[in-house]
């Protein structure tokens, strides 16, 4: 079976598939910029961290896509090709059978779509973090490609895809409802006549394309007042059965109160909430995580503060969107085969020194 990357730009040699149709071209990443980090084998240190985004990013386009097969969101298949997105959507394909014609083989249900479609989401599909990064920015490139003719065309969902992702294609880029067609992937298999799979906007590990810079400040954006900066901290304190252990977290939040932090569950907030806090803090911290990554809203030269570091999403938003970054890393440990948990054991003098080297850099930047 061979496998076609529909990220990068390159021409496909399936005759069913279109040249690719640019939006931008490829450039070179913004960043690296240093960093403030507390890391276990040192105190603060101001230095580039040594994870380093891709210089040569892909450009930004799409494909047009004949008789395209969605069996999971995440995949797609040509006959005995399989298409893919990025990192995320190889894997998910693998445990496909490479069947010449998969939906006539199939016992699922068939759908079949004659008009023209956009098939952008992915794995993770209910995950706020993942359309922040993944999947928005993609229908955001059909938008701006197609113009006035995006809003005749269907968009293809799973059928259990939550409410906000349907409130959040609306408020982006004007998808209604009424142009949504779902499926489910538990017992459907869709055939689309005429598929259109734009890019992802990111090459290799999150180094973003600045179309993404781009597209999240058409969002309307309310300046943080210079005389009274608004700081938030972004609370997972509400997840019930996370994988995370952070016995300090009530502690974290209750400095952050005495601080003069405003305390944010997003889960609680309406989008357009969201956007409008995120859009006007000056300061915004968090437990390193899908909630924070919602920093795309904020402006350039805020301070954008984590406990922990999983991946390079956050540390790359940040060069994309010009935060300034701190990171607290000491005591934070990766899950093993043993234990299935993030730890974030930082101590209260360490917490009390994040703090304080926000507050020195929020004060640096009010005098300036």
């Amino acid at each position: 079976m061979k496998f076609i990357n529909f990220s990068d730009g390159d021409e496909p040699i399936n005759s069913g598939v279109s040249g690719f149709r640019k939006l931008r071209p490829a450039e070179h990443v913004s960043g690296p910029y240093k960093i403030w980090e507390l890391s276990d084998d040192q105190g603060w240190r101001y230095d580039y961290h040594w994870k380093r985004p891709h210089e040569a990013l892909n450009p930004i386009g799409l494909y047009d896509v004949e008789d395209v097969i969605v069996t999971r969101p995440g995949g797609l298949i040509l006959n005995r090709f399989i298409g893919y997105n990025n990192a995320t959507g190889r894997d998910n394909q693998r445990s496909i059978p490479p069947h010449d014609d998969y939906i006539n083989l199939s016992g699922r249900n068939k759908v079949i779509i004659d008009e023209p479609i956009i098939v952008a989401d992915g794995v993770a599909f209910d995950v706020w973090g993942h359309w922040i990064v993944d999947y928005l920015p993609r229908f955001g490139v059909v938008r701006d490609f197609y113009l006035a003719d995006f809003f005749d065309l269907k968009v293809l969902l799973p059928a259990y895809a939550p409410a906000w992702v349907t409130e959040f294609l609306k408020i982006s880029c004007g998808v209604m409802e009424e142009n949504i067609l779902k499926y489910n992937p538990d017992s459907d298999v869709v055939l689309c006549r005429r598929a259109i799979v734009p890019s992802y906007c990111y090459t290799e590990e999150f180094a973003f394309h600045s179309y993404v810079k781009d597209f999240y400040r058409s969002f309307a954006l309310t300046p943080p007042s210079p005389k009274t900066p608004e700081k938030i901290l972004v609370s997972r304190g509400n997840q019930s059965g996370s994988n995370r252990l952070f016995p300090n977290r009530d502690a974290f939040e209750n400095m952050a109160r005495e601080r003069g932090y405003q305390i944010i569950r997003p889960e609680e907030l309406s989008i357009p909430e969201q956007i409008n806090v995120f859009s006007r803090s000056s300061v915004v911290i968090g437990e390193h995580g899908s909630g924070m990554h919602s920093a795309v809203f904020c402006g350039k030269g805020t301070v954008v503060g984590c406990i922990g570091f999983w991946n390079a999403v956050q540390l790359h938003i940040g060069y994309l969107m010009e935060h300034r970054n701190v990171y607290l890393t000491r005591g934070c440990l990766w899950p093993t085969p043993e234990r299935n948990e993030y730890v974030i054991d930082v101590t209260i003098e360490d917490l009390v020194s994040f703090f304080d080297k926000i507050d020195a850099m929020t004060t640096d930047a009010s005098s300036e």
